[in-house]
């Protein structure tokens, strides 16, 4: 079974724990197989990502980890620095779990009774651990890539023992481990990194189809008129180590990717800047555009109704897929530069109410984990109020409501 510490030890982490967090004993044990359950998840979410594993082994490997704390903790004594500890642990969540903490948390705490803030706490010295376990005792799995994944994808299953199928569902929503919990150890041998945008290798391949067609079809005009000079270049990096520093450039690296592929599709992407200088990009017909001008226009009090159906949904399981990440950052980014607006959400569905509401919270739980307060966000199903704007797609639409509290600062 999978595990952050030894079973002869895990008494005394959860005293420790329940004193720095200020929970009782009973409670801790019952949040101790969630939070590893949750460092389970962030290492099979990394199995698939080279990028992240490289960061990973750098950071086990360099990061200088408080042992000596650590140790002091496990001896149960009253006067440790538990500041050393929770910061390594901080710095493993910002590698295994980036940007998704928040909104595990707040879920979760929701679920469980208990409080985000004691939450949180125990999260990031749970985190420590492993990371000291992964030193220690399991080192061997950061050799390789695929020495990585066949180590984790063998423990896949503990998720199961770990929590209970209600709990699994946040945590696997939140982290998207859907494609993750069904690869087998038969797939490692032709493993590509997803970089968070498994939907590219579709995109690629029709990409890539396209381009064959056009190549053959116009091998003599392009040969004779209009041969590129640009040739394609392998990326070294991706073989390369990384600092950890260099976690948020890898962010802002992977939405640039989700919108490049968007480019591809809208033709163009539209350039928009903010007050203080700062610009950033959406595709030319995302309704980002036009929540743009709404927050720039303190004139306009009123509220917006802004039908989108560049959201995604899955027909089954009502998930959406990492490549749509790009509204959900920028959303959030937009709406916490102007505190004073809130939003509805409203997603329509061709099953029923129960497929539209859950839509609707997957929203409200990645707009979280993009760092936008949950009492911004209310989540709402169509009651007759609102109705599908019959131009746009059914199956993936959704209504977002945009209202002003009061003057923009």
């Amino acid at each position: 079974m999978f595990s952050v510490i030894n079973q002869d030890q895990r008494s005394i982490l959860i005293q420790q724990i329940a004193r720095f967090a200020g929970e009782k004993d009973l409670n801790i044990e019952e949040l101790l197989p969630i939070w590893e359950a949750i460092v389970l998840g962030g290492l099979l979410k990394t199995v698939r990502n080279r990028i992240r594993f490289n960061a990973l082994n750098n950071f086990i490997v360099h990061k200088p980890i408080p042992e000596a704390h650590m140790q002091s903790f496990l001896a149960n004594k009253e006067v440790i620095n538990m500041s050393a500890i929770s910061n390594y642990g901080e710095g493993l969540i910002g590698i295994l779990i980036p940007d998704k903490k928040s909104a595990i948390a707040t879920q979760l705490s929701r679920s469980l009774s208990c409080k985000s803030s004691s939450f949180l706490k125990g999260l990031g010295i749970v985190f420590a651990f492993y990371g000291l376990k992964l030193k220690e005792v399991d080192h061997f799995a950061l050799k390789d890539w695929k020495s990585f994944g066949e180590y984790f994808i063998n423990q896949k299953e503990d998720l199961n023992a770990l929590c209970t199928t209600k709990n699994l569902v946040i945590i696997s929503e939140i982290l998207l481990l859907s494609d993750i919990l069904k690869l087998e150890m038969n797939h490692l041998d032709h493993m590509v990194e997803d970089r968070e945008i498994p939907s590219n290798r579709i995109q690629l391949k029709h990409i890539l189809t396209v381009i064959g067609i056009l190549l053959v079809s116009g091998a003599v005009i392009w040969f004779t008129t209009f041969r590129s000079q640009e040739e394609l270049v392998v990326n070294p990096e991706l073989e390369e180590l990384i600092p950890v520093d260099s976690l948020n450039k890898l962010n802002d690296s992977l939405t640039r990717a989700v919108l490049d592929s968007n480019q591809l599709k809208n033709d163009t992407i539209s350039r928009l800047a903010w007050p203080d200088g700062s610009m950033f990009e959406v595709p030319k017909r995302s309704i980002l555009i036009s929540l743009h001008s709404y927050l720039l226009d303190s004139t306009n009090t009123a509220p917006l109704d802004l039908y989108s159906d560049e959201i995604h949904f899955d027909a089954f399981t009502d998930g959406i897929p990492p490549r749509d990440a790009y509204v959900f950052k920028r959303m959030a980014t937009a709406l916490n530069k102007v505190q004073s607006v809130d939003v509805k959400v409203i997603a329509f569905s061709e099953k029923d109410n129960k497929s539209a509401l859950k839509r609707g919270f997957i929203i409200k739980n990645r707009l979280v984990g993009e760092g936008l307060s949950q009492k911004r966000i209310e989540v709402s199903v169509s009651n007759g109020n609102y109705s599908p704007d019959p131009s746009l797609s059914s199956s993936n639409q959704v209504l977002f409501v945009f209202s002003k509290k009061g003057v923009l600062k």
